[in-house]
């Protein structure tokens, strides 16, 4: 059994995983705007509470997985360079904080390359060797894997910064320093700042809600609100554009969709594929689309995987 936590821009995840199945599981309010340290002890009580709740204890457990948003070293065991939220736990010795809080030794690693192990390993993925996969948080993340090997590079930082490739030259400025990125033009933080600079937004269902973003989008698309509808068509074209930039950059077999926005992949779909494959330039056929089977679990039963490997990342 590992300890799994998943450290998101507007939740922490905590799971218990045995056996390739996440048994129990729970999440904290995030608060990224605070910091990520002073969340450490909330975290560590929740793991506590859901270790008791469950009839399991640490004794049980062979390791922890933290998966964290930005360039990650999973070597050092910490986190080298993240934009705004959790820049406090910037070269944290994470190892330090395991060891002392459970008793366990932690590896780290960048939430988006978890969420592709644990779907490569357990999931809509499972044993393919050349994947990418896009996930639809707070921001967009992306991961990938070349020939059995995750993509890292030189510094950490290769494949994982797919939501920062620049969907529009002349776009929204971006927290990453660019203007245009994928992320800033079509992420869920940037939903109402750039519906609300769009003619007939005032008059719109989602001019009513006061917290709103992916989902509702899609409800009152399919409710027939026409400026929703126009909001998720300029959406599809620049999710469409950052994929098809990921199949030019690694050529995958299968491309993994997950986040919040697959709760919607059956109206959503045919769209955004109809578009990718529109533009792409692929000579051999086409990948395969699939939606992660629970996008909730998936950074956690990577974390588990890459736990059980002993830390011996692919």
């Amino acid at each position: 059994m590992n300890v799994t936590i998943d450290f998101g821009g507007t939740n922490i995840k905590i799971g218990l995983v045995r056996d390739g199945e996440v048994f129990a599981k729970t999440s904290i309010p995030a608060n990224s705007g605070e910091g990520m340290l002073a969340r450490l002890p909330e975290a560590e009580q929740a793991v506590r509470g859901l270790l008791g709740s469950s009839g399991t204890d640490l004794a049980q457990c062979k390791g922890i997985g933290l998966a964290l948003p930005g360039v990650v070293d999973p070597v050092r065991k910490t986190l080298v360079s993240i934009k705004e939220k959790y820049t406090d736990a910037l070269g944290f010795d994470f190892a330090g904080w395991t060891e002392r809080a459970f008793g366990l030794p932690p590896v780290v690693e960048n939430d988006a390359r978890a969420a592709l192990f644990g779907e490569v390993a357990y999931g809509a993925a499972k044993g393919e060797r050349d994947a990418v996969l896009v996930i639809f948080g707070t921001g967009i993340g992306t991961a990938a894997m070349m020939d059995g090997r995750i993509v890292r590079g030189r510094h950490d930082q290769a494949g994982i910064l797919g939501g920062h490739l620049t969907t529009d030259v002349y776009g929204q400025a971006c927290a990453c320093g660019n203007a245009g990125c994928l992320e800033a033009q079509a992420s869920h933080w940037a939903l109402p700042i750039r519906a609300a600079k769009r003619p007939g937004f005032a008059a719109s269902r989602l001019a009513q809600r006061t917290d709103w973003g992916y989902e509702a989008v899609m409800q009152d698309t399919l409710a027939g609100d026409e400026f929703a509808d126009r909001l998720l068509g300029d959406l599809i074209v620049h999710w469409s554009a950052g994929i098809v930039n990921l199949l030019n950059a690694y050529d995958p077999e299968v491309v993994v969709l997950s986040g919040g926005l697959m709760k919607s992949a059956d109206a959503l779909l045919p769209r955004l594929t109809e578009r990718i494959l529109a533009s792409a330039w692929l000579s051999w056929g086409h990948p395969r689309f699939v939606v992660a089977e629970d996008p909730e679990t998936s950074v956690l039963l990577g974390m588990s995987y890459l736990a059980e490997q002993n830390g011996c990342h692919l």
